[in-house]
């Protein structure tokens, strides 16, 4: 059986030598750098299955290279944090970059162990979950949004964590995915949902946000759903996504004929958005009278329109 193996990122030199000795011992197989960068150098040119780092690290930290890691990286690597303290800032702020487990210096040892076991089971679990889910000949999922809480969550970051644990999609095809997803779903809210016209459209930041929350207020745009439902058909590898507002509509028509005699991708401002969907996908339908658009995405290849 192949054994785990184990990146271990510290500047103590004393910590990596201890902690290599009880891991290999442990029957791991264990790597050490003793930076971030040279650490995301290794992960990029090694396949390690789990990485132990110091939080705080001179030039790039632990949360810093947590952060690379998860933007930069393909696969989901589990990364366990070794601090000395962990207040209630970094604690949050390292859950957010994804951060696996959390081990206190000094390192218990049995501690540190319990947390590797625990990972691995968990891996196992979402190793079986992933078999299972490219072995049906399709699934369905469907989703109704509160548009008064959109803005809690990133809701592409957390479809795409999805696909990525749970399917086999290509790096390339899952990037495609995501930028229509985001383009999809920002369309259903800020047409659909809010309707804003072009002005509002373009107002700063913050002066937009403001206009958000006002109209969030008003009742008969906070009973407003975003509808969002994807499926994975495994049978013809590609995946359907569709994202449905209980907004006014628009002149979709018109707007597919324009970008139907497009050569090119358009990145002008308007209809910038159903160019990205009509070039990157390998359908695009718009239905109720523009509430509801629909793509078709092969899962492992290059789409050529």
């Amino acid at each position: 059986m192949k054994k785990t193996r184990i990146l271990i990122v510290d500047d103590s030199l004393a910590i990596v030598t201890s902690l290599s000795a009880i891991l290999k011992v442990s029957g791991y197989e264990v790597s050490s750098a003793n930076n971030g960068s040279d650490a995301l150098r290794r992960i990029h040119s090694d396949d390690f299955d789990l990485v132990i780092c110091d939080i705080e690290m001179p030039g790039m930290t632990g949360l810093d290279f947590l952060s690379r890691v998860r933007t930069e990286y393909e696969r989901d690597l589990d990364v366990i944090l070794m601090t000395g303290y962990l207040d209630h800032d970094y604690f949050i702020e390292a859950i957010r970059l994804g951060a696996s487990d959390f081990i206190r210096k000094p390192i218990d040892s049995k501690q540190m162990l319990r947390s590797i076991l625990s990972l691995q089971e968990r891996k196992k679990n979402h190793s079986n979950f992933r078999e299972f889910f490219n072995n049906v000949d399709r699934s369905d999922f469907s989703f109704q949004i509160d548009p008064c809480n959109f803005s809690q969550f990133a809701l592409s970051k957390v479809f795409s964590s999805f696909l990525r644990q749970n399917i086999t999609v290509s790096h390339h095809a899952l990037n495609e995915i995501m930028i229509c997803v985001d383009e999809m779903v920002y369309n259903a809210f800020i047409h659909g949902t809010l309707g804003l016209n072009h002005d509002e459209r373009i107002l700063d930041h913050s002066e937009q946000q403001k206009l958000i929350t006002e109209r969030l207020q008003l009742p008969e745009i906070a009973k407003r759903r975003i509808h969002f439902s994807f499926t994975i058909d495994h049978l013809a590898n590609e995946i359907t996504i569709s994202i449905q507002d209980d907004g006014s509509g628009f002149d979709h028509q018109g707007w597919l004929r324009r970008v139907k005699t497009e050569p090119k991708l358009n990145l002008d401002e308007h209809g910038r958005g159903i160019s990205m969907l009509f070039h990157l996908c390998e359908s695009l339908e718009y239905t109720l009278g523009g509430r509801k658009v629909t793509i078709v995405k092969k899962l492992d290849s290059n789409h050529t329109p």
